[in-house]
This record gives structure tokens, C-alpha cells and sequence, in this order.
């Protein structure tokens, strides 16, 4: 059945099997996020050191930072629905094993599966949403994807704390298992099975060509590395931030409860750069249309103007009126004896307009300003604002001046603003792969080296910070590697700016 159909048949979007494409998604990312709580008991029962603590919060996207490329590029080949349901079960069992550690090591052995199962799981969902729905339903169904992991993480950031309180770390990690067993057995029951690209003709090139496509384009790139920077920020700052609030005093309850809010004002920025992106395009769209209506207009009055000027020439002159053969329109003789000659009619005034304007060219940063400020430069101006605030924030939470940091108010404000606003930053680059993907067949491939660069960002992150921390004495310098990250980021964002003025022109 062509997804179209499918569609069809669906009277209600909430009634779609999509639906539970996303739940999926959401009850994997709940073991990204239910690690955190449990840091300080693990380093209590098994002696974690706070380096290994970050190697934990980042083993799970260890598998994800070799493999997303391969698995984004043979999802489709081995079945899209099978691939997420393999990877389920992976993250299920691992996760059970995972309970019975009795060391770092094998703990850290455990994550690593969890990563590959994790992996497994979300790589394919956003092509298994694209056969499901079309059209706007996908656009919104889309855009709730976009905030699977800070919902999941959210959720068990803010239940971690309470049940590692009453049950312990152990029991934790089996609860979450049985979660994703009843994700996985919701998705084989309601998404039907046998969606490909290729069984629904969608994919024409062989893989090695889409492949080589994609990484010899510049685009895939920049949204990769930009995708790795803010994941990098963005695990670092909340993976630790129980770690940092249990020094700060506060309790284990309200640290879930705070670090919970914190993961969750990050689904506001997903969600709202879909909305202001949806925006930026139906402001575009009017403006092409009203732009194509009004050089209608004036192509038509013009028109009008020379038609009237024919017939006052064809009053005065009937002799000017006599066409030659292949003469064009609107050719004339002012006297028998005298040439052809085309007449010299005025531009429409939008062609006026637009050949004064081409004369003066502006400079190369005034051309910038002008682009980021429009529709077209929405996204552009999404991930300038996103990598700025993520510096800021961090930089205002941790920096400390004479020894002193701010008062705890103003850091707490600081990490809402750090999570809230960076989230326009992951929304933005899903759209932009579509937009820089260098083939409609590239861009599960350009989501999945997205996804790797995302991982290796989470896996680096986490043990950079750690270490830093260790190195200090204290989280006061963390904000240097977080902005430093946002700074780089900030580039990479120029860099596409650049990249789409010149597609506009």
C-alpha cells in the first residue's frame, strides 16, 4: 500500500500508526536520559569516578559515532520497520543486563549496546514517517520527532530520582527495559511492515553513488559538524547538572526535578524553530506570488500603453501600419521608404527597478545583514541565535568572577535559556538537510552522517567537561569549552548563510 493511501485511510493524524513511531523514539531516548539521576549512587555502590561517569553518560552514542552513516544508508535495505524493532530489542536486553553490573567496566560494556540499539532504533524513523504521512501531517509529525530526545529525556530525568530513591539505580535501568518491550510491541502491531524507499520506487541511484554524492557535497558537512557542537554543549551541560546541584546542596528530588526542566524547556525550542520556519515559508511563498502578480500587472499596463500608442501611430501614418512578412510584433515604418524598426518601448517598472539595483552592489556583510533579516534567511538566523544564546548561557551559569559565581537564580535562568533557546538549533539543521542534501535520494544519508557527527559530539563531550572539572578543581571553566564550541558553531553557521544566498541568487 503506497503511503498515500495510507494516508487516506487515516481520518485522524493522532490515529496514525506515526504516532507510535514517535513514542518509540521518546521511550528510547529514556535511556539517554536516565543515566544522570543515577550518577551519584553509582559512584557511590561502584565507585565511578567522574570520568568514567562521563564516559558513561556518553558510551551510549559510541556505536552511533562509526556506524550512523552505514545504518542511515542500509535501514532501507533491510526493512525500516525491522531495523527499529531490531534495535528495541538490542536496547531492552542490554538494558536488563545492564542491571545485574557489578563494575564500570561492565556497566560501560552494557552502554555500549544500549548506544547500538539506540542507534537501530531512531535511524530509521524519519523515513518510516515520510512513507506513513505526507504533506502537512508529515511536516507536523516531523516536528514532534524533532523533540524526541528532550521529551524522553526529560521524562526520565524527572522519574529517575524517585524511583532510584525508593528501588535503587538497578531497578531503574529494568523498569526502562520493560518500557521500551512495550514500545516495541506497539510498533509490530500498528505500523505496517514492508515500507522501503526502494519498494515504493523512491531510490534510483546505487548506495555507493548516493554515498559519495553526499560526502563530496559541503553542505552535509557544515549541518553535520553543527549537529555535533550543539550535542556536544548540550549532553555536557545536562548530564551533569545533577552531579553539579548535588554539590550546590540541593537534594537529590529537586535536582531530577530541576534537571528535568531544564531537558524539557529544550522541546520548546525544537518545536518553535518548526513553527517559525513554517512562517518564514509561507512568508516566502506570498512574497514570490505577490511579486509574480504584481510584474503581471505591469507587463499588462505596459501592454495597454503600447497598444495605444499603435493605433494613435496607425491614425496619424496609415502607411506605417503595412507589416512585411516575418516582421515581428509591434514593428513599424515611419514612411514606406525607410527600415524596419522594432519599437523602443519601456521596462516594466519591477525590470526598471531590478536593473537600477543590480548596478549598485552592496557590501559583502551589508548582502549578509539583508539576508539573515529576511523569510529566506530564517534559518540562518535561527542557528545564529541558538549557537550566541548557548554561549551566553553557559558562560553566565559557571563563570565565576573573584571566586564568586552568580547568585543561583540568575545561573538557573541561565541553563533554561542555555536549552531553551539552543533547541532551535537541532529543528533547524533537520530542515536545512533537506535544503543542503545535493540529492532528494542523499538525504536519509545526510541525517544519518548528521546523526554520527551528533555522536561523536555526545561522546567527546561529556569526559572533555569531566576532565576540565578535574583538572580545575571545580565547574568553573566549563563555560570556556562550551562557548568555545558555541564560537566554532557560530562559524559553521555563517558558512551555510553563505551557502543558501548564493542557491537564492
Amino acid at each position: 500500500m503506497k503511503h498515500s493511501e495510507r494516508d487516506v485511510s487515516q481520518k485522524s493524524l493522532w490515529r496514525s500508526p506515526a504516532v507510535w513511531v514517535v513514542l518509540a523514539g521518546i521511550s528510547v531516548a529514556m535511556h539517554i536520559g536516565k543515566l544522570p539521576p543515577a550518577v551519584p549512587a553509582l559512584r557511590e555502590e561502584l565507585q565511578v569516578s567522574l570520568v568514567q561517569a562521563g564516559f558513561l553518560l556518553s558510551m551510549v552514542q559510541f556505536a552511533g559515532m562509526f556506524l550512523g552513516l552505514m545504518v542511515g544508508l542500509f535501514a532501507d535495505v533491510i526493512g525500516l520497520k525491522r531495523c527499529m524493532l531490531t534495535g528495541m530489542m538490542l536496547l531492552s536486553m542490554a538494558s536488563a543486563l545492564g542491571a545485574t553490573a557489578q563494575t564500570p567496566a561492565t556497566l560501560l560494556l552494557t552502554r555500549f549496546f544500549e548506544g547500538l540499539g539506540f542507534l537501530l532504533s531512531i535511524m530509521p524513523a524519519p523515513s518510516l514517517l515520510k512513507h506513513l504521512l505526507s504533506g502537512e501531517r508529515l511536516a507536523k509529525m516531523l516536528g514532534w520527532w524533532a523533540a524526541y530526545m528532550p521529551i524522553g529525556a526529560a521524562s526520565a530525568l524527572l522519574a529517575g530520582p524517585w524511583v532510584i530513591n525508593a528501588l535503587g539505580w538497578a531497578h531503574w535501568w529494568l523498569i526502562l527495559s520493560g518500557v521500551t518491550l512495550l514500545a516495541f510491541y506497539m510498533l509490530l502491531t500498528q505500523v505496517p511492515a514492508g515500507i522501503t524507499s526502494q519498494a515504493e520506487g523512491l531510490v534510483s541511484m546505487h548506495w555507493g553513488a548516493r554515498l559519495r554524492l553526499t560526502l563530496s557535497s559541503k553542505g552535509p558537512w557544515l549541518i553535520a559538524f553543527c549537529f555535533c557542537l550543539y550535542s556536544a554543549q548540550w549532553i555536557s551541560v545536562i548530564g551533569f547538572l545533577p552531579t553539579i546541584t548535588a554539590e550546590m546542596g540541593i537534594s537529590a528530588t529537586s535536582s531530577g526535578v530541576i534537571t528535568a526542566l531544564v531537558a524539557a524547556v529544550n522541546i520548546l525550542g525544537n518545536v518553535g524553530s518548526g513553527f517559525f520556519l513554517a512562517r518564514s515559508a509561507k512568508s516566502v511563498a506570498r512574497a514570490k506570488e505577490d511579486k509574480e502578480e504584481a510584474l503581471l500587472k505591469a507587463n499588462m499596463r505596459e501592454d495597454l500603453k503600447r497598444q495605444e500608442q499603435e493605433q494613435e501611430q496607425a491614425r496619424q501614418n496609415p502607411w506605417g501600419t503595412q507589416m512585411q512578412p516575418n516582421q515581428g510584433f509591434g514593428a513599424y515604418r515611419s514612411s514606406p521608404f525607410e527600415p524596419v524598426q522594432a519599437p523602443s518601448l519601456p521596462l516594466p517598472a519591477l525590470e526598471r527597478e531590478a536593473v537600477q539595483t543590480s548596478t549598485s552592489t552592496p557590501a559583502p556583510f551589508v548582502q549578509f545583514i539583508r539576508y539573515i533579516v529576511k523569510p529566506q534567511g530564517m534559518s540562518s538566523r535561527l542557528l545564529l541565535m541558538g549557537f550566541i544564546t548557548m554561549a551566553l548561557g553557559g558562560a553566565l551559569a559557571f563563570v565565576q568572577v573573584q571566586g564568586e559565581s552568580l547568585p543561583v537564580e540568575w545561573r538557573f535562568v541561565s541553563i533554561l535559556l542555555f536549552s531553551c533557546v539552543g533547541g532551535i538549533v537541532p529543528g533547524t539543521l533537520f530542515s536545512l538537510a533537506v535544503k543542503l542534501s545535493p540529492s532528494s535520494e542523499c538525504v536519509a544519508i545526510t541525517v544519518g552522517w548528521m546523526q554520527q557527527c551528533s555522536s561523536l559530539g555526545q561522546f567527546f563531550g561529556p569526559p572533555l567537561v569531566a576532565w576540565l572539572a578535574m583538572l580545575v578543581g571545580g565547574w568553573q571553566w566549563t563555560w570556556g569549552l562550551t562557548a568555545l564550541m558555541a564560537m566554532v558553531g557560530l562559524l559553521m553557521a555563517v558558512k551555510i548563510a553563505l551557502i543558501l544566498m548564493k542557491e537564492q541568487d
